[in-house]
């Protein structure tokens, strides 16, 4: 990599040096908005703009002042025009480029140099470019490339383009085939169907840019920084639809990790986001499905906006402190947010303005500021664990901007929060029932109209002091909503409507599984299968302590045998363990202290763990000589 830097810009130099020979002028910026701006002025040395005659600027030095945008602006003509071998400096406002070509449909750019400059080469809704022999030294972009449709993407970029020592990838209009195994800072993939981009690696560049791409697989690429450079998206999808992104580690990105913008039916999945600004970015795009994908220190976990529908975010983990939003909803409609597992982001679910119509349901948030931000109306929020955050959900104040109205709020679990539940002054029917308020907390009601029972029945409040006198399970005084009165008139007596609506828990199949002890007693015990990644990540976190004693437990059952740890931090009560191989047999167990900031492993490789109540293993005879029977033991 250092000889090749080094022959690079040896090569840039000798090319500086022999235009400037050539024109012995240095000049400033060449702006030219229409055929009659090719004048002698703004440095046309030959042509007349015919096809056989094409304008010729060529042999220039162009200086860039700080503030100005481009170096060389080409916009509005329908002339044939060459720029040869023009050397650009010093371009770098953030919203320019060194040369800019915009609705031209017969240009050449060949044997330019751009140095010191912040983006390189922009072209926008033009048609026919071709780009040769150009070298790019640039710290953001090297090539944009911006159209409305196919046709707008139709340019002619060989590999004899460098950018900052490594040649463009530019496929347009291809079918069936495989991109593999590229090492660079750019690829893109126009108007194309059906391909397989599989196994690139791409650092600190333009990462892979997708146009009207169809029906294709990109997956196991790595998309990354290794120095701040000032570059866009790792992977972006314009106007691609039914594409399948998957198992790829886009890693740092300035902006989004994934970007969709105008793409609909498409799947992302088992992808790594990693502290990029945005995990994902989902932006007028429809029907996508946003499922598995490990989403870690993103500013922004997912983001939806600008009049997206119809997508489903599910079964993500979105997790760490740096976290501001796990996933938000701006302006989009019609959304689902289901069974994710959202630790440590400060809000966990923002639905915000014009958010409404979305469903948000059977998601663990664990440790935020605020795990649900609701200022979207008529959505609806069940089934969700909202456990040791300052606010569980928060509608918070609009100050009379507009009305929060007509959401609705069940079967959720709120536990171990500082303010399980504030609504705001500006929240009209908002109606909550069958909710479970636990490990104290504070509810607050300033709104109006809203129901606290909803077909006659209530919430359950842990710190309820009313009787059920006729036992019917509902408590005979109402619990009243301060400040505003609102009033549930049917409290709820049991806590066992609070055993349903844990999360991603509360979608976990129930099994039975037997162990077989070390005597040979025959064990028979009812756990919660954890088999995909969100689920084992999850585990007892946030749960309540109320109901651990009669809760089932936790089998985590993994695709292979491994070395593994587990942690207990945000478990508030004690877990036993227990370690077993691929063919079942006991490898290792422990118990595991409430809130322990210790790692437990068995200290060898196993492929099933079970979890239960600390204290059962020694109950139940569970130790050295135990075996879990697996299914094809019949």
């Amino acid at each position: 990599m250092y000889i090749k830097r080094i022959g690079f810009f040896v090569l840039l130099s000798v090319l500086c040096l022999a235009v400037i020979g050539l024109a012995g002028t240095v000049r400033g910026p060449i702006v030219i908005l229409g055929n009659r701006d090719f004048t002698a002025e703004n440095g046309v040395i030959a042509g007349s703009g015919t096809a056989g005659d094409p304008y010729i600027i060529a042999g220039w030095e162009i200086n860039v002042p700080a503030r100005a945008p481009h170096g060389v602006k080409v916009e509005n003509v329908s002339a044939h025009f060459i720029l040869r071998g023009l050397v650009i400096r010093g371009a770098i406002n953030p919203n320019g480029a060194a040369i800019r070509l915009g609705f031209v449909s017969a240009a050449t750019v060949e044997n330019c140099a751009i140095a010191g400059s912040l983006n390189g080469i922009e072209i926008a809704l033009s048609t026919g470019v071709i780009l040769r022999n150009n070298i790019l030294s640039v710290m953001g972009r090297g090539l944009n490339v911006i159209g409305e449709s196919a046709a707008d993407f139709a340019h002619t970029i060989d590999r004899t383009n460098i950018v900052n020592g490594y040649p463009i990838h530019y496929l347009y209009g291809r079918e069936g085939e495989t991109v593999s195994g590229i090492r660079s800072n750019n690829l893109h993939i126009v108007a194309s169907r059906n391909m397989t981009i599989t196994d690139n690696v791409i650092v600190n560049g333009d990462g892979i840019q997708l146009a009207f791409v169809e029906d294709s697989i990109i997956s196991e690429n790595v998309v990354s920084r290794d120095t701040p450079v000032p570059t866009g998206h790792g992977i972006s999808l314009f106007r691609s639809s039914e594409n399948r992104v998957r198992d790829n580690l886009l890693k740092n990105n300035r902006h989004a990790g994934i970007h969709l913008w105008l793409s609909s039916g498409n799947v992302i999945a088992d992808n790594q986001l990693l502290a990029n600004n945005h995990g994902l970015i989902v932006a007028a795009s429809n029907n996508n499905r946003i499922e598995g994908n490990v989403i870690f220190a993103n500013t922004v976990g997912v983001e939806v906006r600008t009049a997206s529908t119809g997508n489903v975010i599910a079964k993500n983990i979105i997790t760490h402190e740096n976290t501001k939003k796990g996933i938000s909803i701006e302006r989009a409609t019609g959304n689902r947010i289901e069974e994710n597992a959202i630790v440590e982001a400060e809000t966990g679910i923002l639905l915000g303005i014009q958010a409404n119509n979305n469903t948000v349901v059977r998601n663990t948030i664990v440790e935020a500021a605020w795990g649900i931000s609701v200022t979207g109306s008529n959505n609806e929020i069940a089934w969700n664990l909202l456990a040791q955050s300052v606010r569980g959900v928060l509608f918070p104040e609009t100050f009379g901007e507009h009305i929060v109205r007509g959401n609705i709020l069940y079967n959720n679990v709120f536990t171990d929060n500082l303010h399980h539940l504030y609504l705001n002054k500006d929240s009209v029917m908002t109606r909550l029932s069958r909710n479970a308020f636990l490990g104290g907390g504070f509810v607050a009601d300033h709104g109006t109209r809203n129901s606290w029972t909803v077909d006659g029945e209530g919430n359950y409040w842990a710190d309820y002091q009313g009787e059920d006198a006729d036992g019917d399970g509902i408590g005979d005084d109402p619990v009243v909503l301060l400040p505003a009165g609102g009033m549930d008139t049917a409290p709820l007596i049991s806590v066992e409507v609070a055993r349903y609506g844990v999360g991603v828990l509360s979608a976990l199949e129930r099994m039975e599984y037997i162990v077989l002890t070390a005597e040979g007693e025959e064990v028979r015990i009812t756990a919660l299968l954890a088999a995909d990644t969100h689920e084992q990540f999850v585990g007892f976190r946030g749960f309540p302590a109320e109901l651990i004693a009669d809760f089932p437990g936790i089998m985590f059952a993994y695709e292979d045998e491994a070395e593994r740890h587990f942690t207990m931090a945000t478990v508030l009560f004690s877990l036993d363990i227990a370690f077993f191989d691929r063919e079942g047999a006991f490898v290792g167990g422990t118990t595991m202290a409430a809130d322990s900031p210790d790692l437990y492993m068995a200290g060898v490789p196993f492929k099933y763990a079970l979890e239960l109540p600390g204290g059962t293993l020694a109950e139940l005879g569970i130790g050295p000589g135990a075996r879990l029977l697996l299914p094809e033991d019949g």
